[in-house]
C-alpha cells in the first residue's frame, strides 16, 4: 500500500499535529506501508526515512511559522509518479483543496483528518467576521473525503453544526514510558526557585491563540492575593513570537526554553499543575502528557482540552477567557491537598494504555477499508 500525505507543517515535535503525524508514520513503517509526505516546511528532505517533497509557500504575517502554500504542476506530477493507493490530507489550504479535487478526478480514495481549528484563530484575533466566508470552502473540503477523522467528539459536533459529514474519532496516544511522575526532579525545582513553593506550568507555543492573556491574568491574581504566601512559581516551556512580551508581563516567571525528550518529561513531573487556557485546541496532546506525569490540568470549557479532562477526571474546567475562573480552579487544587491528590490519582489511573499503536489502528483500518473498496 502507498499513502501520500499532505501535512502542511512537518517538523518533528513542532506542535500536536506534527507529533501525531510522526507517530502515524512510525505505525505505517512497522507494517511496511510506503509513505511520502508533501509539506511547506519539512526539514530535511527525509525525516524518519520518509521522502518529504517541499511545496512553495509564503508565511502568514501574524504567525510566520505557518504558511500559505501554492499548488502547481510539479505537485501533481510528483503525486502521479508516486501513484498512491490513497491520499491523506490534513490541512484545508489551497494545496489541500487542490489535492482533494485531484483525488476525486483520478478516483483515488481520499481520507482527511481534522487537526487545527483555523476558524478559532480568526475569532481569537477578533476577526470573527472573516470566518463566515470560510465555512463554505471548509464544508466542501471536509465533505469531499471518503472518510473524515477527528480527534474527539467536541470537534465532530462543531463540524456537524456547520453541515459537515459525520466523522470517526482518531484520538491521540502517548509515547511509551515518556511521561511519568518518576521523572520528578528536586534539583530542577531548585533551579526554578521553587523550593517550598508550588509550580504552575504552561507548555506550548508562545502565541496569543494559546490563551496566554488568561495565563497572565492568573499570574497577576496569584501575585495580588495575599493569601498566597508564598505565591506559586510560574514556568513557561516553549518558544514563539510572544516570548519577550510574556517576560515583560510576568517578570518573575521562569522561561526554560523549548524542550523535548527527558527534559520535557522532567519539567512536567516536577511541576504541580498545568494551566492551559487555550480555546483553539482540537485535542490537546499537552493535556494528556501532563496528566500522565501526575499533573492535574486546568483547561477551558471551549475546545478539545475539556474532553480529555472530563474523560480522565485528571483536572478541572474553567470558563473560557475568564481569568478569575481559572484562578479559582488553580487555587482550589493548590490549597486543598486531599482534593489535589484525588484528581491526580484519578487522572493517572485513566491515562494508562494510551499508546499510539492502539490509537493509530483507527487510521490503518480506514486506509485498508478505502483501498479495498476501490479495488473491488
Amino acid at each position: 500500500m502507498r499513502i501520500a500525505i499532505y501535512a502542511g507543517m512537518f517538523i518533528q515535535d513542532f506542535d500536536g499535529a506534527t507529533k501525531t503525524l510522526f507517530e502515524l508514520i512510525k505505525s505505517l513503517h512497522r507494517r511496511q506501508i510506503e509513505v511520502e509526505v508533501w509539506s511547506f516546511s519539512g526539514e530535511p528532505d527525509k525525516q524518519s526515512g520518509v521522502p518529504v517533497h517541499k511545496v512553495p509557500a509564503i508565511p502568514f504575517p501574524f504567525y510566520p511559522e505557518y504558511k500559505f502554500a501554492f499548488p502547481g504542476p510539479s505537485l501533481f506530477r510528483a503525486i502521479r509518479r508516486f501513484n498512491p493507493d490513497l491520499i491523506h490530507l490534513t490541512v484545508p489550504d489551497t494545496i489541500g483543496m487542490g489535492l482533494a479535487l485531484f483525488a476525486k478526478i483520478k478516483r483515488i480514495p481520499l481520507l482527511i483528518s481534522y487537526h487545527t481549528d483555523f476558524i478559532s484563530y480568526l475569532e481569537e484575533r477578533n476577526l470573527w467576521y472573516l470566518s463566515r466566508p470560510w465555512w463554505p470552502f471548509l464544508r466542501w473540503f471536509y465533505n469531499s473525503a471518503d472518510s473524515l477523522l477527528v480527534p474527539g467528539r467536541e470537534s465532530c459536533a462543531k463540524l456537524a453544526a456547520h453541515g459537515i459529514q459525520p466523522a470517526s474519532v482518531w484520538s491521540r496516544g502517548l509515547p511509551k514510558g515518556r511521561f511519568s511522575p518518576s521523572f520528578r526532579s528536586e534539583s530542577l525545582r531548585r533551579r526554578w526557585g521553587a523550593e517550598g513553593k508550588k509550580v504552575v506550568l504552561f507548555s506550548g507555543r508562545f502565541a496569543w491563540f494559546k490563551g496566554l492573556r488568561v495565563f497572565i491574568q492568573v499570574y497577576n491574581l496569584f501575585k495580588k492575593d495575599k493569601r498566597n504566601n508564598p505565591a506559586p512559581v510560574f514556568v513557561l516551556i516553549g518558544r514563539g513570537p510572544l516570548e519577550e512580551d510574556l517576560k515583560r508581563h510576568m517578570p518573575d516567571a521562569v522561561f526554560p526554553g523549548y524542550m523535548t525528550g527527558e527534559d520535557l518529561s522532567a519539567s512536567y513531573a516536577s511541576s504541580d499543575i498545568l494551566l492551559f487556557p487555550s480555546i483553539t485546541e482540537t485535542f490537546g496532546n499537552v493535556i494528556q502528557e501532563a496528566i500522565a506525569s501526575g499533573l492535574p490540568a486546568v483547561v477551558s470549557d471551549r475546545g478539545g482540552c475539556q474532553e480529555i479532562v472530563r474523560q480522565t477526571g485528571g483536572g478541572l474546567v474553567a470558563r473560557a477567557g475568564n481569568g478569575l475562573s481559572f484562578y479559582q480552579e488553580c487555587r482550589s487544587l493548590l490549597t486543598d491537598e486531599k482534593f489535589y491528590n484525588r484528581i491526580r490519582t484519578t487522572g493517572l489511573a485513566n491515562m494508562k494504555d494510551k499508546n499510539w499503536e492502539t490509537v493509530n489502528r483507527v487510521v490503518l483500518d480506514e486506509y485498508q477499508r478505502l483501498v479495498s473498496t476501490r479495488s473491488k
